[in-house]
């Protein structure tokens, strides 16, 4: 999988109306109350199989990925959903997709929830219900050595930058670049891979000299390998939250899902899972919210 909250989102990051969802009666965090399931609709939806139905779209490491035995899925993405359904008294069964086709999927009825790193954005909103989960960004990654020259994104002047084809990296590394030259300085020199994760394996085989990932790729892989990389600034670009994405009509799972969530927050197991992967901080949110994107 290439990574989705940033590889397929250059096109949403420009702000955009949510009036089609407003309209439709899904609120952001902080425009008022979120959608009230009808009376028992809490695994009433799913109840009869007792299973929620999980698209996924492996790997994007820590989010989704195959453990070391190659069959059982791991990863926040997957970890939360489990204990979500155990909440509402389900069993989560996961299908590993191709990207393109989990919104389809899950619009046709193939799917419950989907749970795979998606960045909550106005276009997606069209789409589905974002129950959001998880703040992401834009960091750097470079060589743990080379921490101490990168202290802000104005460093990236002159420097060879590698990032993902096709993500909402390329753009910012462009945004950057043109930013440098207009105040005097070199552009970037940015260099596409196919993936995050040859970008980063380029960091190390001195081909770039950072790159621009996901800000939850970042933190992991320098909190899992601190002797090879450094995370370096996380504000290149807006943050953004990651969500569950579940079928507009859906609005009561959507809730029910959220409330979920909100029960795992407060009595600790969220924060554990998302620890377990390397994820602290800042990155965890506070309550779950419904469509709660800012971009």
């Amino acid at each position: 999988m290439t990574p989705v909250s940033l590889r397929y989102v250059a096109a949403v990051l420009v702000a955009t109306s949510v009036t089609v969802l407003t309209a439709c009666g899904y609120q952001p965090a902080g425009a008022g109350t979120p959608p009230t399931p009808e009376s028992g609709a809490a695994s009433r939806l799913v109840e009869e199989a007792g299973v929620l139905r999980v698209g996924t779209n492996v790997p994007f490491v820590p989010m989704e990925f195959y453990a070391p035995d190659g069959s059982t899925l791991s990863g926040i993405d997957i970890d939360l959903a489990r204990a979500v359904a155990r909440r509402l008294g389900l069993r989560a069964s996961f299908s590993n997709s191709s990207w393109d086709g989990l919104i389809p999927a899950l619009n046709a009825g193939r799917h419950d929830m989907l749970a795979s790193s998606f960045g909550d954005f106005p276009e997606r909103r069209k789409q589905v219900i974002f129950v959001d989960m998880l703040k992401g960004g834009i960091a750097g990654i470079v060589r743990a050595a080379d921490k101490a020259h990168f202290p802000k994104p104005s460093a990236l002047c002159g420097k060879r930058v590698g990032v993902a084809n096709g993500s909402a990296t390329v753009a910012v590394a462009k945004t950057v670049s043109k930013r440098c030259v207009k105040d005097g300085g070199q552009a970037v020199s940015t260099q596409i891979f196919p993936t995050d994760r040859e970008a980063t394996v380029a960091i190390r085989s001195g081909r770039v000299d950072v790159a621009l990932v996901d800000s939850v790729v970042a933190q992991h892989l320098a909190g899992s390998q601190p002797r090879h990389y450094a995370e370096v600034f996380d504000d290149v670009a807006p943050d953004f939250l990651y969500g569950f994405a579940v079928d507009r009509n859906n609005p009561a799972l959507a809730q029910a899902i959220a409330e979920a969530l909100d029960s795992l927050i407060a009595d600790g197991t969220y924060a554990r899972i998302c620890a377990k992967y390397g994820i602290t901080g800042s990155a965890l949110v506070t309550r779950a919210t419904i469509n709660g994107g800012k971009q």
